[in-house]
C-alpha cells in the first residue's frame, strides 16, 4: 500500500476582535510556549499563521517562524477576527494546498500522525471534527481536517447568518442537518476533547491528538497513551 503523504498542519495567532473591538490574545499567547514545549515537533512541521503584523511580531518574539501574515484579509474578517480569522486562514490553506489539518495551541500530540491517520483524514471525502456530545456549536474545531472538495462550501459559509462570528458555527451551516448521525464527519477517538483530568482515561491506542483544557495534563495524557495495548 502506498504511504499516505501528510497534509499541511497549520495553526495561528490573531487578536480577539468582535464588532471592531480589539482585545489582546493573552490567553492564547500564554499557551504557546507550553504548547511548543509539549509538542516540540510542531516547530518544524506546523505552518504558523498570523492575523496581522502585530500577531506576527508576537509569534516571532516566541521564536516561531511565521509562514504567512493575513493583513490582506478582507475588512470584514478583521472586524470580527474572533473567529472568522481562523476560518479565513483555513480557507487560504484549502485553496493553497488542497487540504489541511488545523491544530489549536491547547492540543497534546500523543504521537506524530501516521499513515493510518492521514488515510482516515481523506476517507469518505468529508471534513473531520472533534465530537463532543451536546456541544453548543455541534462541531468542535480544536483539531480538524478539510479537503478541497469542501472549498466552495467553506467559501459559502462566510455569508451564513450565525448567532456570532464563530468558525464552528460557520462550518455547521454547510454540514448535513443531522451531521451527528454521520460518523464519517468525526474523528472518533483519533482526536478527542479532554475537559477534566478524569477524562484522560478516554485516550485509546488510536488517539493522536488530545484537545485539553490544561496543557499541564500532557504528562498524564502520555502515561495513559502508553498504558494502552
Amino acid at each position: 500500500m502506498t504511504d499516505a503523504p501528510p497534509a499541511p498542519i497549520i495553526t495561528g495567532l490573531y487578536f480577539h476582535v468582535r464588532g471592531g473591538v480589539r482585545q489582546f490574545p493573552q490567553a492564547t499567547l500564554s499557551e504557546i510556549p507550553l504548547s511548543l514545549e509539549t509538542n516540540p515537533w510542531y516547530r518544524d512541521r506546523v505552518l504558523f499563521l498570523a492575523g496581522d503584523e502585530e500577531a506576527a511580531s508576537l509569534l516571532a518574539g516566541l521564536g516561531v517562524r511565521v509562514h504567512r501574515v493575513f493583513s490582506d484579509a478582507p475588512p470584514e474578517i478583521h472586524y470580527d477576527a474572533a473567529h472568522r480569522m481562523k476560518h479565513w486562514m483555513c480557507l487560504w490553506a484549502l485553496r493553497t494546498f488542497g487540504e489541511f489539518l488545523w491544530v489549536d495551541w491547547d492540543t497534546v500530540a500523543l504521537r506524530e500522525p501516521d499513515q493510518e491517520f492521514w488515510s482516515f483524514c481523506r476517507s469518505a471525502g468529508t471534513p473531520k471534527f472533534i465530537r463532543i456530545p451536546n456541544y453548543w456549536a455541534t462541531v468542535n474545531c480544536g483539531v480538524y481536517y478539510a479537503s478541497s472538495a469542501w472549498a466552495e462550501r467553506m467559501e459559502r459559509s462566510f455569508a451564513a447568518p450565525v448567532a456570532e462570528p464563530n468558525d464552528e458555527l460557520l462550518w455547521r451551516s454547510v454540514l448535513p442537518e443531522r451531521v451527528v448521525e454521520h460518523p464519517e464527519y468525526w474523528w472518533g477517538d483519533r482526536a478527542i476533547n479532554i475537559w477534566t483530568e478524569e477524562a484522560l482515561e478516554r485516550i485509546s491506542e488510536r488517539t493522536v491528538f488530545a484537545h485539553v483544557r490544561d496543557l499541564a495534563w500532557a504528562p498524564s495524557a502520555r502515561v495513559f497513551a502508553r498504558r494502552k495495548p
